[in-house]
């Protein structure tokens, strides 16, 4: 379902205490939202259509959310926070740059099953975030923590003497251009071996890093 990739940021994030009866209504309207709004898009999509996934009274969607954009805009943060806490947690193994930097990937292509339904998500949050600063906002602190994270790593390869000198910024900025633009080509063809593209992109940018001596 296209729910799953939720149930799981929201296990993730909750195991140290056991939700309370406004947390888990909260879950249930967003996970059925999510699950309208990648079907039928956000013009489409209506509080009717949402409460009638959430079996619930449409009057009991706004006790939580004041209309349709607050819960696009808390969708926006959740999908996109479930991606950072991956690279937050590869960031925090043990072992090499290089490892570290691949088990992010690794994470991505283990979701790929899960990540797939939600792409017409993915790109209709980009296009509101080109008209909507809250959504713009909550785009760009995605991207610059992404950023900041990956920078983190490869400059740690660096001082280790494991990546040759290199602007680390840059570097980052690439591997995520790596990811959005490998994902954007397996969403209009779903028949592209994401995979294989991954992981060849990902090691053809590590080759590149790596010092020779």
């Amino acid at each position: 379902m296209v729910t799953n990739w939720l149930v799981t940021y929201h296990t993730k994030t909750n195991m140290a205490s056991k939700p309370n009866v406004s947390e888990q209504r909260t879950r249930q309207i967003i996970e059925a939202a999510t699950g309208v709004f990648a079907q039928k898009g956000f013009d489409r999509a209506t509080m009717d259509d949402i409460a009638a996934a959430a079996g619930i009274n449409k009057a009991t969607i706004y006790l939580y959310f004041k209309n349709k954009d607050a819960l696009i805009y808390a969708i926006a943060e959740q999908i996109f926070a479930m991606e950072l806490a991956d690279l937050q947690t590869a960031c925090k193994l043990s072992g090499t740059a290089t490892e570290r930097l691949s088990a992010f990937y690794e994470t991505l292509i283990a979701e790929k099953t899960e990540i797939f339904p939600l792409m017409p998500l993915f790109y209709e949050f980009y296009a509101l975030g080109l008209r909507r600063d809250d959504v713009q906002t909550t785009l760009l602190s995605f991207m610059e923590q992404s950023a900041a994270l990956l920078q983190c790593v490869i400059e740690e390869g660096v001082a280790a003497g494991e990546f040759a000198p290199i602007d680390a910024p840059k570097t980052a900025r690439t591997f995520i251009a790596l990811l959005d633009g490998t994902m954007m080509q397996w969403a209009y063809n779903p028949q592209l071996d994401v995979d294989a593209q991954l992981r060849f992109g990902v090691q053809l940018l590590l080759q590149g890093l790596v010092k020779h001596n």
